[in-house]
């Protein structure tokens, strides 16, 4: 079995699934990844070759992995996963995130709350991926006669800085409201939603905010929860590994430079406007969202109102513009396809892991709703 070295960088909020797109075209190749973690030196990479003499070198750039120089790998077949493709030689392969493509996207989702107004505050230190999202952005949001403020923050601050964090208060409190703001990153838009919170705004009435890696540990766990965009990194892992299969059988001899873009929007209450007021609703929305797929009923959801359960149903869709049991029948679906496109998963473990009772209830759901069998539908994609 032949074996490559995947060294993973310091960023963990998309390692996983990264990884997870490299095993999976490893499988098919029977090769053994070997996931290293910090950034080798010359020396504790010639003994790792040495050890495990392998085909090739897959480098997931970010953070401190940006400056390892390229000629490090001299004689090893190497992709640079999310490296500025700017930087490096002509020579060399890489597999980078459509950065720009990710700016319209989140500019769609900002645009459809209605606010007119938009802004963007880039991660505090330089980085080229935070650049194109802007880039990207300001272009969707110029398509339709619209403009954007840009926080001036990038410099050597950190996200931990006092003075990065006191300028972004003063920032937004002088933004022109409502508006739709999208963050470099989630680590930034969480930032954001402090600062709109210590100053008064109400999120997303006032300040609709939108971030990008859907990385559960803060998406979750913001006040109100962060929308974000989710980039295909599963898809990046398998690109990348499926290019370093054929740079190491000789299939390509020129470089490659390949691209992924965003596989989704995680829309959560950071950017969710209902028609009128209703925490309860919204708050069912979010529980929704959350546990339809641990299998939640609408009794469980009616129980959080306090009010009687056709009334619960009726607050509920003028909130949602559907009942109670159509929004959790709609997440599940969502999830469903989810797994079909991008795993590898029975049919009988996606109904399990979507919350339902059995594969032949996904199936008839699943065909009612597409026209589609849920294998019929993973075949299309």
């Amino acid at each position: 079995m032949d074996t490559i070295l995947y060294f993973q960088s310091p960023s963990k909020t998309s390692a996983p699934d990264k990884i997870a797109g490299v095993r999976q075209h490893a499988a098919v190749a029977d090769w053994h990844v070997q996931v290293v973690e910090g950034a080798p030196s010359p020396k504790a990479l010639t003994r790792l070759v040495e050890f495990w003499h392998p085909i090739g070198v897959i480098l997931e750039c970010g953070g401190g992995y940006q400056e390892i120089p390229t000629g490090l790998f001299d004689g090893l077949p190497t992709v640079y996963l999310d490296r500025n493709p700017r930087t490096l030689p002509a020579d060399a392969s890489c597999v980078s995130h459509d950065s720009v493509a990710t700016g319209y996207r989140a500019a769609k989702e900002l645009l459809v709350t209605g606010h007119p107004h938009f802004a963007f505050v880039p991660y505090p230190q330089p980085r080229f991926w935070s650049d194109d999202r802007e880039c990207g952005f300001k272009e969707a949001l110029a398509l339709n006669n619209l403009t954007c403020e840009t926080f001036d923050g990038v410099g050597h601050d950190t996200l931990q800085s006092v003075r990065w964090q006191k300028s972004l208060r003063r920032w937004i409190k002088r933004l022109p409201k409502p508006c739709g703001v999208f963050a470099a990153n989630d680590a930034v838009a969480a930032e954001v939603l402090i600062a709109a919170a210590q100053t008064g705004f109400d999120v997303p009435r006032e300040v609709a905010v939108c971030g990008v890696d859907n990385f559960a540990p803060i998406c979750e766990h913001t006040v109100p929860t962060l929308t974000s965009v989710q980039p295909d990194f599963l898809k990046a892992g398998e690109l990348a590994a499926r290019t370093l299969g054929e740079i190491a059988q000789g299939k390509r001899r020129k470089a490659t430079r390949l691209t992924f873009g965003p596989a989704s929007i995680v829309r959560r209450a950071s950017t969710r406007i209902c028609r009128r007021y209703d925490p309860e609703s919204t708050a069912a929305i979010e529980l929704i969202r959350r546990r339809a797929c641990e299998g939640i009923s609408s009794a469980e959801v009616v129980a959080t109102f306090k009010c009687s359960r056709r009334m619960a149903e009726m607050r509920f869709r003028q909130i949602a513009g559907r009942s109670i049991l159509d929004e959790i029948q709609a997440v599940r679906l969502e999830k469903a396809k989810e797994l079909l496109k991008n795993s590898s998963l029975d049919v009988s473990a996606i109904a399990n892991f979507c919350g339902f009772k059995a594969a032949n209830a996904l199936w008839k759901f699943f065909r009612q709703e597409t026209g589609f069998s849920p294998t019929e539908w993973r075949r299309q994609q």
